[in-house]
């Protein structure tokens, strides 16, 4: 978010989008993650597509007239390349802290009969609550942004709404991560960039260009490859037990699971 005041939209989503790249290389990296060509086919295509619909969108609009810019069609004020480079590398940055996360996340937790969200979010609102109140007086003392109350119940509703449509989404998000892989999720995520058109088209009359769909499509067609990859190399086929003169309890690396018995036939069956 910080990023914004310094760059672009369209370069602060791209860069950001990177995300499914690094997800995929830090779970490659320690073992969440199966590496395959068609999942990475599937992170490449995704960001092709968002990189089609953020074109679209940098793309200066058709009446200059009503824009804040100096006759340029553009509506946000000039950057230095100083600070164009100080944003991206924070962009970029993010995505990067975003894999991290998503996949150590998984590691740690594993599947969701592991953890109870709601008290994990409760949790971290509570340490949010706790730990970094003190920040709002530094900030207030400094002059860097004054803390106030909201002064209408347009303001109220706004943060209300957005307060729960977060924390919906995060639980969300967390369910889905444990449910899949973090590859899948973090890919599922770039949707919201062609599902924002629906916003635009119901609250603001705003209709895209071919381009805008092509990329969306490409987008929604990478998230179906990558979800289908994930499930079938990272998804786990029936478990069959052998009874033979193994050790007890010793599951193979063939998906057989050996327990001792006084014969040398090999009766399966379904765990």
């Amino acid at each position: 978010m910080a990023c914004l005041q310094y760059t672009t939209v369209g370069s602060t989503t791209i860069l950001t989008s990177t995300s499914g790249v690094w997800t995929l290389i830090f779970g490659a990296l320690i073992g969440v993650e199966r590496f395959t060509i068609r999942k990475l086919i599937g992170v490449i295509a995704s960001l092709i597509g968002i990189i089609l619909i953020s074109r679209v969108d940098m793309s200066p609009p058709s009446n200059p007239s009503n824009t804040s810019g100096s006759g340029s069609g553009s509506t946000f004020p000039s950057k230095t390349p100083g600070e164009i480079a100080l944003g991206d590398a924070m962009a970029a940055f993010s995505a990067i802290l975003y894999g991290v996360y998503t996949i150590v996340l998984k590691k740690q937790v594993g599947d969701e009969s592991r953890v109870n969200m709601q008290l994990f979010f409760g949790l971290v609102g509570l340490f949010n609550t706790v730990l970094l109140w003190p920040g709002f007086i530094i900030l207030h003392v400094l002059g860097i942004e004054t803390v106030g109350m909201p002064d209408t119940g347009r303001v109220w509703t706004i943060i209300l709404v957005n307060a729960l449509a977060s924390l919906a989404s995060d639980i969300a998000w967390a369910y889905a991560m444990l449910l899949t892989t973090p590859l899948v999720v973090t890919v599922g995520l770039s949707l919201t960039i062609p599902l924002s058109l629906v916003g635009q088209i119901v609250l603001q009359g705003q209709y895209a260009s071919g381009l805008y769909w092509a990329g969306a499509t490409v987008v929604f067609l990478s998230f179906l490859v990558v979800n289908q990859e994930s499930r079938e190399v990272d998804g786990e086929g029936p478990v069959v037990v052998v009874v033979g003169r193994g050790g007890a309890g010793a599951e193979t690396s063939a998906g057989y699971e050996a327990i001792p018995g006084d014969g040398g036939n090999e009766l399966g069956r379904d765990r």
